[in-house]
């Protein structure tokens, strides 16, 4: 639900997948990546705010379709078949303010998950430099040649990723740079090589290699 954007899977996708959720034996978690935890849990009620998807925040809108129980004390239980787990970027204060406006709106604290990732650690993570791997291209025998990106509609635009087929070539001073959505005559050009094809490796390189290579950059 990371990939492109949360609320339409919330406000479109699960909705019309309602039933099928909530015949099956078990649970689907809504897992929420990017942004501000607090106002992807419980809602932003900034002036600006124009869908009310946003507004409401994740919890009240997994409630509004899927409904649950007020249990003995008051508060509202989402139905067992759906659920939230945010699990990056949560301090012992973020889950405060999260837990103190989910019961300001009547919602249980049983209602989310919690892990802290990397944040409470030293906040050194992947996203630092805009640095990640995941697949930018797809093969498949119904729809033959697919683009593959992300671009969370919640985040500030650094998680967004190279799409499709890609080119990295060597500019002035033997700097990297890419060229995406490029044709497979473009795609076999260029610097990347292949490392892994049909199970086996190819191209291996050992770490001193990799050192050495590093060393004579510096």
């Amino acid at each position: 639900s990371d990939t492109w954007d949360f609320w339409k899977v919330l406000t479109e996708y699960l909705p019309t997948l309602k039933a099928e959720i909530l015949s099956r034996d078990g649970k689907l978690i809504v897992r929420p990546d990017s942004g501000d935890p607090v106002k992807i849990i419980c809602g932003d009620t900034s002036l600006e705010v124009t869908r009310a998807c946003i507004f409401k925040g994740a919890i009240e809108v997994l409630w509004d379709t899927f409904g649950g129980k007020v249990n003995e004390t008051g508060f509202k239980e989402l139905d067992p078949h759906i659920g939230l787990i945010y699990g990056e970027a949560i301090t012992l204060e973020r889950q405060e303010e999260i837990l103190l406006r989910l019961m300001l709106k009547g919602f249980a604290s049983t209602n989310v998950v919690f892990g802290i990732g990397s944040y409470t650690y030293q906040y050194v993570t992947r996203d630092t430099y805009g640095f990640a791997i995941k697949s930018t291209f797809g093969a498949t025998l119904s729809r033959g040649d697919v683009p593959i990106f992300k671009n969370p509609a919640t985040d500030s635009g650094l998680k967004k990723s190279a799409k499709g087929l890609l080119r990295v070539d060597k500019g002035v001073g033997g700097k990297l740079y890419v060229t995406e959505d490029v044709d497979w005559n473009d795609e076999i050009g260029g610097e990347l090589q292949i490392i892994f094809r049909d199970g086996h490796a190819y191209n291996v390189q050992t770490l001193a290699e990799i050192r050495a290579r590093i060393e004579a950059q510096l």
